[in-house]
């Protein structure tokens, strides 16, 4: 009865494990490819998990994310946390938090090149959400805790 009932919590962790969503490394040329796409709206969140602002309005985000799920409103989570977080830090919390959204490790020697992509504003604040169209030319830059009101609005003035 012991084997079964260990065999059967090994099956259950390995599921949880397969299915953990695997924590990418991003460049900022690579992100800044995204702010280019013409395909959609791209919502591009940067976070960390050490960051409280962050943490509390994540939740916020993923809800309006699975509300637009039906519409081309892309959601990206980027996390800016320290080299040593990565990836286990950085997963756990994913996994914890039921994050559905891409989350990537911004991997990027250069503390200037985020900043070109976030349209030269950005003060250095965590966190920051960027809503960009670019079929549209719409960009929008909130640094601080983004509400789910105002990042819906944003979404909904990047579709016009």
């Amino acid at each position: 009865m012991m084997k079964k009932w260990f065999l059967f919590l090994v099956v259950i962790c390995m599921g949880k494990w397969a299915t953990a969503q695997q924590i990418p490394q991003i460049t900022s040329a690579q992100l800044k490819s995204y702010t280019e796409k013409k395909d959609g709206i791209y919502v591009i969140n940067l976070w960390a998990t050490w960051c409280r602002p962050c943490v509390e309005e994540l939740p916020d985000i993923e809800k309006v994310a699975a509300s637009l799920q039906d519409k081309p409103v892309h959601v990206i989570l980027v996390s800016l946390d320290y080299a040593d977080a990565y990836p286990k830090t950085i997963q756990r919390f994913v996994t914890q938090h039921h994050l559905q959204s891409p989350v990537y490790w911004l991997n990027e020697t250069n503390p200037n090149a985020i900043n070109e992509v976030l349209g030269g504003q950005w003060m250095g604040v965590v966190p920051t959400t960027l809503v960009v169209n670019a079929k549209t030319g719409y960009r929008r830059l909130f640094q601080g805790k983004i509400t789910s009101d105002e990042l819906t609005r944003a979404i909904h003035l990047a579709m016009k």
